[in-house]
């Protein structure tokens, strides 16, 4: 009973021992069989003495059982002492045993025991040969196949599956397409079994069309040959043919099981498909399979994948049970995206849950530690690698190497490769890699030498590595050396970004014609990075000419990415064309959604303060233009040498660029004192000032840190300059162009400003006023709402504004509370997709607010088609999108949460390009304390009939939410093109949004759509998804709608999809043209 309920038991079995003479079968028997069901490694079979001592001389039971669990659990000593027990007994001739005894031996890597066993054997059944060829490598499992069917012993559908597992594994086609036609002539085809390795060693292959042909050849096809044929598609990311074959599966009745489900979700780990991941991870919700630890970790992975780490760690949360394939999979996510805090608290938590990391784990966190560079988690995970004795694990090692090289210790990356004993080709890409990061272009070239002298044959990675390294230091001659070798020896077919590493390489010395001819004939299209490339190397050199070529093109590749715009505008400014930078500028802001600006960073514990530029003058800035004079007299004073004295020898390993002048900066004067800083190392010196200063001019001004923080003598700030408020240590300052710590989809300007622009910080005359307005002429009128009227006006500049000036007539307090409320908000907010605000003016009864002119009208005006004015359906996406931006801004980027309240089509303008600007501000409110939980509690509801969230009409309190339920009724609005109250239609339909989300959950989406709009494939697909994202919105508590950082990302991503599928239209629609014309012609 214990043995089949698989409960461990305690035995002792001693082989020297001599056997007692009682037969005791049944009993040690059963207990052996229990120990083979659930093999504990810490029970020897040495230890197992009593078992032994318990049998009869003449028995052969126990023998079986106790080979099996030799070799499942490796123990080849005891083993042996088995195989000597049984010769001394003379069952060595028993086939049943000798096969026994030729698996412990072929499991335990002993091949040679295995074939001097297997040629003494004198009579072979199947099993002996099937063991023979299933646990040896392919060659020799195809040795011993061609001798069975010399020696004409029948083979069965696990010899052939066993050969062909065999060959998936190291990828042998050759050996598989052989096998193949033996199976087909020998009738194994149709075999389920046999097919579905067939089907396997052709996905592993990549042979996706063949794996097809053989699955559709058998009609009796099982669970396992669906799942295989499932598989196969969505490892060569097939995905769309992946669900093919699962629908298919439903229709002919064949349930799926865990493994079919990890398949389909894995088919979603690719750029588009993260919707379809969704719809699985519903069914797998719906067919309560989220239980089953293997299928919620693919689910994590899939999010992961998609770059949604919410829903991940939803998914990773709601698991009711894990291992550690599961941590190391959320810990993977974080890792890298480099949110090193995250990966340690997952890894503390890891550990109190009782799971032990492996070496997939810490080569993990290493991995975050090198993407955040930073140095104090490095050590503290070092640390615990070494008291846990994770250093023995190859992959470790490698990517502490990698770790290392990204935080800039060289030192640290050379000390554990030279640990390794046997470095791999991986060990030596890591340190190849960790030169060219630093700078060191010889050294990466010396330990390029050193691995191919090691006999260890670089991949196209490696040579990557080093061209890349030739290409920052410019050695010249050994960059094209490699690459000659590595087409020519070792027959790697180079790709794009190597080609881009040659041009880039060749373009930096100076030799842009070369570079030139290179681009415009090598078989490779040319990519925007080697266009990129080259661009930056005639920037350099000052060819405008050739960048001018590149740009073109660049601009054609990749219309939508700023920082190609960015390349040639540099170009042109470094020529002082700035006519041409201003075209540039302005061709960006049409063709581009927006560009993320370089971010700088400062430790300030617990966590790091970010700024990104403009910078505000007035915060500290002036203290910092102190710190270049300062760097200059050290650098004189210390006799550093200028970069126009060193060597423009490439062997240097300095990068050398030909006819390249040194910059010689020039100061006034320079009296700080020399005595004062005797000892010092110039360098801390002048970076330590670089960074005071940066620091004092993020740091918010009412912070006081005089009472437990210290300026240390050798490190402070140098004489006659103010001293920072904070202690550097080595760690404390990081400044870098990082665009990647940019948060959310902002497309105008994050400004982490430390000191409030005060609120009308332009404040107009009532003169002024009169001036721009004619007196408020009705002819400047140019729209009226419930403040007042907002006039056309133009100041004395020739700036057009509009000019809201409130009722006198019924201004009271409470309109004078939404005056003060509009002025703070637009003062102290600066975006690109909200009207900018020029000054105000309260003068009397007077109270004007004066912000920026947008001619083009409102939304609602082009949704009603006021004067003709019409939006096709991407321009209503693109609308979707910028506001989406903007509150987004309001919420997150602004120096407190601000909450809009009044989100409606008839607040946002659209200018010429038709690009949405939000305004009226007149309801805005500061956001309450989200960290604490609480809410802002109105006194009164402000609102529009028909966007107003309800549950904030019902409990008073107002949250962000509130403008993400405003914001799903105008994405309705922008659908459907109907007001979001219709009281003239019937009354079902007078609740736009209502109407809208019943006939989207009742299926029937298209009818929503604007009747002036023309369906097409694109418009469906994004119609959903848009209405999908709405209900979202529209969820009747705040907790369950989506943030309006998270709408602005979905919406971008059902723009991308809109425009892929809008130009597949209109090439279908070009080509069907184009045969109706030639048809004609004929």
């Amino acid at each position: 009973m214990h043995s089949k309920c698989r409960t461990p038991l305690i035995y002792t079995v001693h082989f020297k021992r001599q056997l007692s003479s009682s037969p005791t079968l049944p009993r040690e028997t059963t207990q052996l069989r229990a120990l083979k069901l659930k093999p504990n490694p810490s029970l020897s079979l040495s230890t197992l003495g009593n078992t032994v001592s318990a049998l009869h001389p003449g028995s052969t039971g126990f023998y079986p059982h106790a080979l099996k669990i030799s070799a499942k659990l490796g123990l080849l000593k005891e083993g042996k002492q088995l195989h000597s027990r049984m010769i001394k007994l003379g069952f060595n001739n028993l086939v049943p045993l000798q096969t026994q005894m030729l698996n412990l031996y072929v499991k335990c890597k002993q091949f040679s025991d295995a074939e001097k066993l297997f040629d003494q054997m004198r009579v072979r059944n199947l099993v002996t040969w099937n063991t023979m060829i299933c646990k040896s490598n392919l060659c020799l499992g195809f040795s011993y196949f061609k001798k069975m069917l010399i020696n004409k012993v029948g083979f069965d559908h696990i010899t052939l599956n066993t050969l062909l597992h065999a060959s998936s594994e190291v990828k042998g086609v050759v050996f598989g397409r052989e096998l193949h036609c033996f199976i087909v002539k020998c009738g194994f085809l149709y075999d389920s079994f046999v097919s579905s390795a067939l089907v396997h060693l052709y996905g592993e292959c990549g042979l996706v069309e063949e794996a097809r042909w053989v699955f559709d050849q058998v009609f009796c096809r099982d669970l396992v040959l669906w799942n295989v044929m499932v598989s196969c598609y969505a490892l060569n990311s097939l995905t769309k043919e992946a669900f093919v074959v699962f629908d298919l599966m439903k229709k002919e009745g064949v349930k799926g099981d865990g493994y079919t489900f990890c398949s389909l979700l894995k088919s979603c780990c690719i750029w588009g498909f993260y919707e379809l991941g969704r719809q699985v991870h519903g069914l797998i919700i719906k067919l309560c399979f989220d239980l089953d630890v293997p299928v919620a970790s693919a689910l994590v992975d899939m999010y992961i994948t998609n770059g949604n780490l919410y829903d991940a760690q939803k998914a990773f949360d709601g698991m009711t049970a894990r291992n550690v394939v599961s941590w190391n999979t959320l810990i993977v996510g974080y890792a890298q995206r480099g949110d090193m805090e995250k990966v340690m608290e997952l890894l503390r938590e890891m550990r109190l849950q009782n799971f032990c990391p492996d070496e997939l784990t810490m080569a993990s966190i290493f991995q975050s530690c090198g993407v955040s560079s930073s140095s104090a988690e490095l050590l503290q995970v070092h640390t615990y690698v070494i008291k846990n004795g994770f250093e023995s694990f190859l992959s470790v090692t490698n990517a502490l190497i990698h770790a290392y090289s990204k935080c800039g210790n060289i030192d640290g990356a050379l000390q554990y490769f030279v640990s390794v004993s046997e470095p791999d080709l991986v060990t030596w890409t890591s340190i190849i890699g960790a030169y060219s990061l630093l700078g060191h272009s010889k050294g990466s070239v010396i330990a390029f030498e050193k691995m191919l002298v090691a006999g260890v044959k670089p991949d196209q990675i490696a040579f990557l590595a080093i061209l890349s390294a030739c290409s920052h230091g410019g050695l010249v001659n050994e960059g094209l050396h490699y690459f000659n070798i590595m087409m020519n020896d070792y027959r790697i077919i180079p790709d794009s970004k190597h080609y881009t590493c040659l041009v880039d390489l060749l373009g930096r010395a100076g030799l842009l014609n070369e570079a030139f001819s290179f681009i415009t004939s090598h078989p490779v299209a040319c990519t925007p990075d080697t266009l990129g490339a080259f661009i930056g190397a005639c920037s350099i050199h000052g060819n405008i000419t050739l960048a001018k070529w590149a740009a073109e093109k660049l601009v054609v590749l990749k219309p939508y990415k700023p920082v190609n715009y960015t390349l040639i505008s540099n170009i042109y400014a470094s020529k002082g064309r700035w006519l041409d930078v201003e075209r540039v500028r302005k061709m960006m802001t049409d063709c581009c959604d927006y560009k993320i600006p370089g971010c700088s960073w400062v430790k300030d514990l617990p966590a790091l303060t970010e700024s990104a530029c403009p910078i505000n003058p007035e915060c500290g800035v002036q203290m910092a233009r102190g710190v270049p004079e300062e760097l200059y007299g050290l650098h004189a004073e210390n006799e550093v040498p200028t970069s126009s004295s060193r060597s423009r020898n490439p062997s240097s390993g300095i990068r050398s660029t030909p006819d390249r002048s040194a910059y010689s900066p020039s100061f006034s004067s320079y009296t700080a004192s020399t005595a004062s800083r005797s000892g010092r190392n110039p360098v801390k010196v002048a970076a330590r000032s670089i960074a005071g200063a940066f620091v004092a001019c993020f740091t918010p001004p009412e912070t006081d840190d005089s009472n437990n923080l210290k300026v240390s003598n050798e490190f402070g700030a140098p004489s006659g300059m103010p001293v920072s408020r904070f202690s550097l240590n080595d760690d404390d300052v990081v400044a870098a162009s990082e665009t990647s710590r940019m948060r959310g989809p902002n497309r105008g300007i994050y400004s982490n400003s430390t000191k409030e622009r005060a609120p009308g910080s332009m404040k107009f005359t009532i003169e002024e006023i009169f001036k721009a307005t004619r007196n408020f002429s009705p002819a400047f009128k140019i729209g009226q709402g419930g403040f007042g009227t907002v006039y056309k006006g133009k100041l004395d500049d020739g700036t057009l504004v509009a000019i809201k000036r409130a009722k006198k007539s019924v201004y009271d307090n409470h309109l004078g509370v939404e005056f003060q409320s509009e002025v703070t908000t637009l003062a102290q907010v600066e975006h690109l997709n909200l009207v900018r605000f020029y000054g105000y003016l309260e003068h009397g009864d007077e109270r004007v607010v004066v912000v920026e002119y947008v001619p083009n009208g409102t939304l609602r005006e082009h949704l009603d088609g006021v004067n003709g004015k019409e939006l096709d359906f991407a321009s209503r996406l693109d609308i979707a999108i910028d506001v989406a931006h903007a509150i987004t801004y309001l919420h997150m980027y602004t120096d407190h949460p601000i909450i809009h309240r009044d989100i409606k089509s008839s607040n946002i303008l659209l200018t010429e390009k038709l690009r949405a600007k939000v305004t009226d501000f007149g309801f805005a409110r500061l956001a309450a304390d989200t960290d604490s939980g609480a809410t802002h509690v109105s006194t009164q509801v402000k609102g529009t009939a028909g966007y107003l969230d309800p549950e904030y009409l019902r409990t008073y309190q107002l949250t962000e939410k509130s403008d993400v339920y405003s914001f799903g009724v105008l994405l309705v609005e922008l659908v459907t093109g109907r007001r979001p109250i219709e009281p003239k239609r019937e009354i079902k339909e007078r609740i736009t949004p209502k109407w809208a989300m019943k006939k989207f959950t009742d299926g029937d989406a298209i009818s929503t759509l604007d009747p002036r709009l023309e369906l097409t494939a694109g418009i469906n697909v994004a119609l959903e998804k848009i209405l999908e994202l709405a209900l979202q919105c529209l969820a009747p508590r705040r907790q369950s709608r989506p943030s309006m950082r998270r709408c602005g990302e979905v919406l971008w991503s059902i723009r991308k999809d809109f425009r892929e599928q809008s130009a597949l239209d209109f090439r279908s629609l070009s080509s069907n043209s184009q045969r109706s014309a030639s048809v004609k012609e004929q």
